[in-house]
């Protein structure tokens, strides 16, 4: 039987975005992008989020850890910390202390709590989790160790990302797909790197999560005592529980009994001699007991039944809207600013949550998380808002194109292929490979790119900067053998004058 427990509870509010309307559109034109907020309904939310959950349920915690040996884990989004310093600066006051007690690991997570790791490039996940290990530096004073990416996805790729990122562990779902025949309460290895992996155990998490004050639940009411037997009777090593820690007030009100859970939690896991610790603690005093190998092709969350990536992509309009975000986020890198930060912001995860059509149970969550109807309603009205920040940051690209073309890395899709005889040679994501590949790749195949007008038009289509596939169009022109050379002068040149 198990005698440890690790407690991961998760804080994320998103920035929620006003309805697509003529007024929303006028004070957009009248007041910048920054109209598409609806700030004072971020306010409301936070503000009654940190009544009913935040205080009592920090406090009771705080309290917790001065009484026992109580231990957890907290992951919070980049956006949470930055809505709690604007609208309750005391609330960061607070969790600061908790910390300070040394029995709290932060974990450093997605800032934007994004889509970023459903993106072709997984170099804007490791951007923003720099982003959250920055900022628990910056307000909190910790190192983070530990990592997560957005609602526990994870595959083998991300896994060894965050190896590289220096994080010695990460925590995600224990799917059976998975584990097949073993058990989610070990820690196990990520496949390819040393990186040590906590596994979710989602019946335990959801028995509180969802079940919690579910009448019609044959388990109902569950108290604190109940619960700590359930995990103290668990086979392996531990059993890592985590949730979002709205649970405890926001999601299930106090009035169901659920901060006084939470109250006698610690007290009863100690009588039944089931130690807490956080993540870091238990994946250095526990071997692995395997590695948890998950493709790209498979990759997992904690979303939903299906514990994969449809609760944001299942459906072609979330495939779709997520599609046209990616492809905008390679002039807003180029931009940077400002632009950036509302590119990321249009990335929170809840905004394709939002857009799910599944129905069942998986959909009846999402309904009680979306602001909308209809998923199609969520879905036009992000659209609209996207395609509006879209005109603002091409604006601006455009007018110093010869800069930021040179700035912009591009999709995988939109990358630029040098083939020959119909086998492709090499793929350019950015002006500088293809610089040196028009050096490199042979002269055949990069005079034939420009030649035939293939490298032109994804200068013209991708990069914009008519003038320069005009240029090169001349040169092709004036002289077909001479071509490649002027257009490398051109580029040389273009990018010396930076």
């Amino acid at each position: 039987m198990v005698n440890s427990v690790v407690f991961l509870f998760e804080l994320h509010q998103p920035i929620r975005l006003r309805p697509c309307s003529a007024q929303c559109v006028r004070d957009r034109l009248l007041k910048g992008i920054d109209a598409i907020y609806d700030w004072q309904l971020n306010e409301e939310v936070f503000k009654r989020v940190s009544s009913k959950c935040y205080w009592p349920a920090l406090n009771i915690i705080s309290k917790a850890l001065k009484e026992y040996d109580f231990k957890l884990s907290l992951s919070m989004s980049g956006v949470w910390i930055d809505q709690a310093l604007k609208f309750s600066p005391k609330l960061i006051d607070l969790v600061s202390r908790i910390v300070d007690s040394g029995k709290v690991e932060l974990v450093a997570q997605t800032y934007y709590h994004s889509v970023s790791p459903l993106l072709s490039d997984l170099e804007e996940l490791r951007e923003q989790v720099e982003e959250s290990r920055k900022i628990l530096w910056d307000i909190f004073g910790f190192q983070a160790k530990t990592a997560e990416a957005t609602e526990l996805i994870y595959n083998n790729d991300i896994g060894r990302l965050f190896w590289s990122m220096g994080f010695k562990s990460c925590v995600t779902e224990g799917v059976e797909r998975i584990l097949a025949w073993r058990s989610p309460n070990y820690v196990y290895s990520a496949y390819g790197c040393d990186l040590k992996l906590l596994l979710r155990n989602y019946r335990l998490s959801d028995d509180v999560a969802f079940r919690f004050s579910n009448a019609a639940w044959d388990q109902y009411p569950l108290t604190a005592d109940k619960y700590a037997n359930w995990i103290a009777a668990c086979p392996g090593d531990l059993v890592f529980i985590a949730m979002d820690f709205e649970t405890f007030g926001e999601h299930h009100h106090p009035e169901t009994g659920i901060l006084e859970f939470l109250r006698w939690l610690p007290w009863e896991l100690a009588a039944k001699g089931v130690k807490t610790l956080t993540v870091g603690e238990a994946t250095d005093k526990y071997r692995s007991m395997g590695v948890y190998d998950v493709p790209p092709w498979d990759t997992i969350s904690w979303a939903d039944v299906e514990k994969d990536l449809s609760a944001w992509a299942g459906s072609d309009l979330q495939r779709k809207a997520l599609e046209l975000y990616e492809e905008l986020g390679m002039y807003a890198k180029a931009v940077g600013g400002e632009y950036l930060r509302h590119w990321r912001s249009m990335g929170i995860s809840d905004n394709f949550y939002y857009m799910s059509s599944k129905r069942g149970p998986s959909g009846e969550v999402h309904t009680y998380f979306s602001p909308f109807k209809e998923p199609l309603n969520a879905y036009t009205s992000y659209l609209s808002l996207l395609t509006s920040l879209y005109e603002e940051v091409l604006e601006r690209y455009l007018e110093k194109v010869e800069k930021y073309a040179w700035k912009v890395k591009t999709t995988q899709k939109h990358a630029f292929a040098f083939t020959w005889s119909g086998k492709e040679i090499y793929r350019a994501r950015c002006l500088s490979d293809v610089l040196q590949a028009l050096k490199t790749v042979g002269k055949e195949v990069a005079e034939e790119s420009i030649v035939r007008g293939y490298l032109q038009r994804w200068i013209r289509y991708v990069l914009l900067w008519e003038e320069l596939a005009e240029s090169i169009d001349r040169a092709v022109e004036e002289d077909k053998v001479t071509c490649l050379k002027a257009t490398i002068k051109m580029l040389e040149d273009a990018k010396s004058s930076l």
